[in-house]
Formats: C-alpha cells, structure tokens, sequence
C-alpha cells in the first residue's frame, strides 16, 4: 500500500481510506441511470472474504424487476443518443478520460478486489491497470469505425454504414472483477449502452468503476450494473430490450444461455472454460518451460480459463521437467490476500475448495500419482488449498478431461510432435495453448496443429489489448479485445439511394 494514501480498516486489513468509506456506506448498490439504488424488494448478500471466511458487508441482491429497470434505462440511453451520437472524438476523450480514473484509482479498486475476490493485493492492482489500457485503446475506435461507399454504378449511391447493436447485456465472472472494461470498452466504443451482471461473489469493483464512469463524463443510463445471481442473469438472456449477451463463464452455464438465447435471436459472444495444453519439446529452454508452465496454474490460484493445466512432456526430458517444475513450485507461500509474503491466495468460496480438493482424491484414485504437494502452512480460516504436481497423467484421465479451476498441474508424456499434437486436441476445449521449443519451424507447425483459438511459443498467458482473444470448440465463439472485437459490438446496414 501506498504510504501517502490514507487508509481505513476492514475485515482487520489495512485498506485505502477510500476503499474502507466505500464499503461501510451501507449496502453496496446497483447502478441504475447514473443513480445507485438498492433492489426494489430490499433483498442483500453477504459479501464474504475469501482470505478470512467472514462477511466483511452487505450488496444489493437484484432480481428480475432490477434487471428490467436498467434495461429501460440503458434503453431510453440508447435510444435518444445521448452517447452514440455524440462526436466520435468527444466519446474518444470521455473513455481516455476513464482510462485516466482507473490508474489514478487502482489501489481502491485492487483492495476490493482482494477483499471480495480473494486475489492477490499486490496482482489486483495490475488487473485494474488491465481494464485502463483496454480503454486506452478502445477509445481510439470511435474515429475509426468507418463505414464504405460500394461501387453499384450511376445509379445508385450505396452506403454500408457501421452502426452499434444496441443495449448489451455482459455477464462477468469472479476471477477477475477488475478487469470489467476489457469487455466493457469495445461495447462503449462502438456506440452501445451497457447492462453488466457481475459475479454475485464480487460484486465491489463494479459499482466503484461505474461511479468512475459517470465521474469520467459517461452519461447516465449508458453504463448500468445490476448485482445478483442466476436469477438477473437468467431475466438478462430472456429480455427483449437487450440486443446481445457477451458472457464469460463456465461450460454448462454457455450452453444454457446460447439456447435460452436464442428464443429472442439475441447474439451471443461466447467465453468458455479451457484445459489448456502447454507443449514442451526436448529442445526446450527446460527452466523457463517449467516456471511458465507451473506459474501459469499457480497463478491467481488455478482461477485462470487459460491455466496450462495439461503439461505435455516430451519422454527424453520427463523427468528432468518435473524436478524443475517443483523446483520452481517450491518458494510458493499459500495465505492471506493481503500478505505480501503470500504467492497464492485463496479459492473464492469453500465449495470451489472442496471441489478441487475431490479432483485430487480422483487423480490419485484414478492411478496419476502426486509427485509435489505444497502446503498451506499456517494459513487458517480462508478458503485455502494445497498445490498440486500430478505426474503419469494420462489424456483419459479425469484430471486430465475436466476443467479443475484450482491449483492442480497435471504432467503427461508424448514420444514425438505427432502424438503431441494428437495429445493436445483431444479434449472438448480449444482455449489456448502453449509451445516451447527452440525449433522455428516446429513451433510453426504446432501453431497450424493446435485447435485453440491463441497460441503462445516460448512464452505464457501474454496479453494485449491491441490482440484478440476467443476460443475455438467448447471454449465458446467470438472474440474480445483487439480490432475483430469490434466486429461484436457492432451491425452493418446496406443505404440505398437512387440518383436521379
């Protein structure tokens, strides 16, 4: 924590002053109009740390009724245009001048994060930093979005105008609160009103970046938030008044929205779960292919879609992966979000524990044998779970098939590029996938092989605003981020005019 910022106490953690009056105010509320409102039936949640496992506060709980209420706003928004028809270069400075409120407020929002998500204090402020600089580059797309005069002869003059959808419903999940705006952003910069869902767990940052919006010049009723569980999103999906749905989330929960979805022929932009393959090849710088690997399933404990969960081992280097893989897994300090000695934090409640904790029982039962297990020392109270190496994984393994969302790396062997490849693609998910290799042409071989919709070589979990991002198969469809995000936020119409 910064020492010139002054700072309060909640839930017996040292929190940005600001941070501290925000949670204690009351009840953490909607945003609905430019105005923070509680549900219309006074319903609330107990928001609970994850570090500690005690209610530190209380949010609005909204419903069907609250859904509809910010869909009429961000409605009436969006048909006076109040933001889409404001110049391309005014909407421009409105969405730098939010980038601008976002780093200059990164520390409330990284200790909101850490208080209702269990994430890292000293990461969680990057994750704000993240939704800033998609900002950033999202609000040079307003000036651009151009449409195009097709050649039809003297007769006619045709315009293909680029026009925004509408109202747009965005679903967030909980391993990442601060990161609203990567999805958010591209919305905004094409023109749309927004309705967000936040994860019913984390509910905080939104409402505090919703106030920085409207702080930033965005006007009311273009950038609502309704909290709440399955029930607004269910009411979301089914609303007429709500264009397109962008969801982040599980499997199961996708296909359920993509058919519910439908009835009212909403689009959708889908992104799924993953059980990312990470290739390391004989030739491998063998330490950086281990610390990548490992780091990527550590990080944010395991609460990562692109976690590198399947580690494909090369048999001449097996061995020797593993000891560098626990080598470089061993200095990791499981604790409290807020701890600065701490590595990894908390899962985000005792379910999503148990469930991880049954996933290793499976393994072990299932023949994969444990070949490191960290601890969780004398971390108490929270929703803590010791890290996990599987070695001897094989591709039918449960481990190996199902999406774990914890700290549980699973190592499996291949003989040669063919059965890496076959390896790698034989799962339901096509999210990402890592390759290292010192071999150009192999690497480029394996990004043509691999069924995922990005592929990283050398290197894991780097990402751009600049660059799109999606999956391929059951990891969901559409892209965000970069200059094809653009393309789901927006519609084309074909002018005709006749010369006479």
């Amino acid at each position: 924590m910064n020492d010139q910022i002054p700072t309060g106490s909640i839930d017996e953690v040292t929190v940005a002053a600001e941070a501290a009056r925000f949670i204690e105010r009351g009840v953490v509320p909607h945003v609905i109009g430019g105005k923070e409102v509680d549900s219309l039936d006074g319903r609330t949640r107990e928001m609970v740390n994850p570090s500690t496992g005690r209610a530190f506060g209380s949010v609005a709980r909204g419903g069907a009724d609250d859904l509809d209420a910010a869909v009429s706003a961000a409605r009436a928004a969006y048909e006076d245009g109040r933001w889409r028809r404001l110049t391309p270069r005014a909407q421009e400075a409105i969405l730098i001048r939010l980038a601008g409120l976002l780093e200059e407020h990164a520390e409330i929002i990284g200790d909101l994060d850490a208080l209702d998500a269990g994430i890292l204090r000293r990461y969680a402020g990057f994750i704000a930093n993240y939704s800033a600089n998609a900002l950033r580059y999202f609000a040079g797309w307003p000036t651009k979005l151009a449409g195009s005069l097709p050649p039809v002869g003297p007769d006619y003059v045709v315009q293909e105008r680029i026009e925004p959808v509408g109202v747009m419903g965005v679903i967030k999940p909980w391993n990442g609160p601060g990161a609203i705006f990567a999805q958010v952003a591209p919305a905004l910069a094409a023109g749309n009103s927004v309705v967000l869902k936040p994860a019913e767990h984390t509910p905080l940052s939104a409402t505090y970046m919703a106030r920085l919006a409207l702080e930033a010049g965005v006007p009311e009723g273009v950038f609502n938030v309704v909290h709440g569980d399955g029930e607004v999103g269910a009411a979301m999906v089914a609303h007429p008044g709500i264009n397109r749905i962008s969801f982040t989330g599980s499997v199961r929960t996708g296909q359920a929205l993509a058919a519910a979805a439908a009835q009212t022929f909403k689009r959708v932009n889908l992104e799924l779960g993953g059980k990312s393959p990470v290739l390391v090849f004989a030739d491998a710088d063998l330490e950086a292919a281990a610390a990548a690997a490992a780091g990527s399933v550590w990080n944010n404990s395991g609460q990562v879609c692109t976690a590198g969960t399947r580690t494909l081992v090369h048999a001449d280097i097996y061995d020797d992966f593993l000891e560098a893989a626990i080598a470089a897994s061993t200095d990791l300090r499981v604790g409290h979000a807020f701890d600065e000695a701490t590595t990894m934090g908390p899962l985000i409640t005792p379910d999503q524990r148990a469930k991880v904790e049954r996933y290793v029982e499976i393994g072990q039962q299932e023949g994969a044998s444990v070949v490191w297990r960290g601890s969780v020392g004398d971390a108490e109270g929270g929703n803590y779970v010791a890290p996990v190496i599987f070695a001897g994984v094989r591709n039918d393994m449960t481990i190996a098939r199902e999406e774990i969302f914890g700290p549980v790396m699973s190592v499996l062997r291949f003989t040669d590029e063919a059965e890496a490849y076959r390896l790698a693609n034989e799962t339901e998910f096509g999210l990402a996938a890592g390759v290292f290799t010192r071999d150009i042409a192999r690497a480029n071989r394996a990004a043509d092989a691999l069924d995922v919709g990005t592929v990283w070589t050398n290197c894991y979990q780097v990402t751009d605003a600049a660059v799109s991002y999606g999956g391929a198969k059951a990891s969901g469809y559409g892209r965000s981020l970069g200059a094809p995000a653009l393309d789901e936020y927006t519609r084309r119409k074909s002018v005709w005019s006749k010369n006479y």
